[in-house]
């Protein structure tokens, strides 16, 4: 079957889409992006994970690349606080501290029963920054 003209357009086109796609694709197999976050997974950090997807916290927050910028990102939140500040903020949020003014508002998480806010801290403790040595770095180091 032959094929019509325009449709040797289409044809060159998707060969040269899935060519450069090919390309990128081992430019970045040969050189991956540098990790500068990484999760530390326990049993108390899971529950976490659940408490902020149940909470919708992921509609305002950042996280490895995914959820929305209305709020700051989340990615490596651990290293740049302490348990005691992120559980005192969940409970009374107070505006300006991210990097940039935000539209949306913070609210209070008072309601969550004291293990669950144990959990979401614990959650967001294990969000950590790696140093340049590839180290995880902690909340005292940051500051």
């Amino acid at each position: 079957m032959a094929l019509r003209p325009g449709e040797w357009v289409v044809l060159a086109g998707s060969g040269v889409i899935a060519a450069f796609a090919a390309l990128v694709g081992v430019l970045i197999y040969l050189k991956p992006p540098p990790v500068e976050y990484r999760y530390v997974e326990t049993a108390l950090t899971r529950d976490g994970e659940a408490i902020y997807r149940r909470e919708g916290c992921n509609s305002c927050h950042r996280l490895f690349g995914n959820g929305a910028t209305y709020g700051p990102s989340l990615d490596g939140e651990g290293s740049r606080r302490g348990a005691q500040w992120l559980r005192q903020y969940l409970q009374d949020p107070k505006p300006g501290v991210g990097d940039r003014p935000y539209r949306v508002s913070m609210p209070s998480y008072r309601m969550l029963k004291s293990v669950e806010l144990d959990a979401l801290v614990a959650y967001l403790q294990g969000q950590r920054a790696l140093g340049v040595d590839g180290a995880l770095i902690n909340p005292a180091a940051a500051r």
